[in-house]
């Protein structure tokens, strides 16, 4: 069934849409900022380094990864039960399958790909920045000082660069999982898929302009987990409450779905 399941998912055409786009989000800021034609002894003193250069501190394709990153975790798989229900594929898979495990590898996929493909333009990003620039020692001065006392773990990122960096990745891997997981959830109850596809883009957008516009700016989704702002009981509690919730609801409503 797993083995099944991933050939799926890599057969699909828009998985590949999806990873040239998020390339090229994540290369054009590396060429933007590029050093030139310079000796190896201006490295000693050059104040970049591929911690402050990273897409996710205000590269030119930043926003447009912001705008559609609801996108990139829901479009690869979060369909694929209606696509199966519609087709009647489900019937011949539960034959050889029990329906628990048919649902519990259909959602441990689709979390893994849409959290996967989601962090796919900040990692290639950093590593591409790895490559333009010398990992030197983050300061909060000569000009590194992006992440202030206001900002989320600012004592991780000058003593621990690394870390902070794999946390942030860790965060996004999480969150496109959980709206992956929320589009899935509702294929369970609609079976038009793009319906299902927009679905996370609409609950991702919906709570931001809420938040926003009750003055709790730093509790929308997108400023939490895709800018700088303070650690707050938010972050987990999101992750928490909308992976959870959404497997419950999936599972529940998939096991009362009559296929057979």
């Amino acid at each position: 069934m797993l083995g099944m399941e991933l050939k799926r998912v890599i057969s699909r055409p828009v998985l590949y849409v999806l990873l040239f786009t998020g390339f090229v989000l994540a290369l054009l800021p590396v060429i933007a900022t590029w050093p030139g034609n310079v000796t190896s002894d201006y490295y000693v003193f050059y104040p970049r380094n591929p911690f402050v250069s990273w897409m996710f501190f205000g590269a030119a394709t930043y926003n447009i990864y912001v705008l559609i990153f609801p996108l990139l975790a829901a479009l690869p798989y979060a369909d694929a039960y209606a696509q199966d229900y519609n087709s009647g594929l489900i019937k011949s898979i539960l034959t050889k399958v029990k329906k628990r495990r048919y649902l519990n590898i259909r959602f441990m996929v689709n979390f893994i790909v849409g959290g996967a493909i989601a962090i796919f333009p900040p990692v290639i990003n950093f590593l591409l920045e790895m490559m333009a620039f010398p990992l030197i020692e983050n300061s909060m001065y000569y000009g590194m000082n992006l992440v202030g006392v206001d900002s989320f773990t600012p004592g991780l990122f000058y003593n621990y660069p690394f870390l902070y960096i794999l946390v942030r990745v860790i965060m996004l891997f999480l969150l496109g999982g959980m709206l992956a997981s929320l589009g899935l959830a509702l294929s369970t109850a609609v079976k038009n898929r793009y319906v299902i596809l927009v679905f996370p883009f609409l609950v991702f957008m919906g709570l931001d302009v809420l938040f926003v516009s009750i003055g709790y700016v730093n509790y929308s989704i997108s400023m939490m987990y895709l800018f700088d702002v303070p650690f707050h009981w938010g972050f987990p509690f999101y992750l928490l409450i909308g992976t959870s919730g959404s497997y419950v609801w999936y599972k529940i409503a998939g096991e009362k779905n009559e296929t057979i």
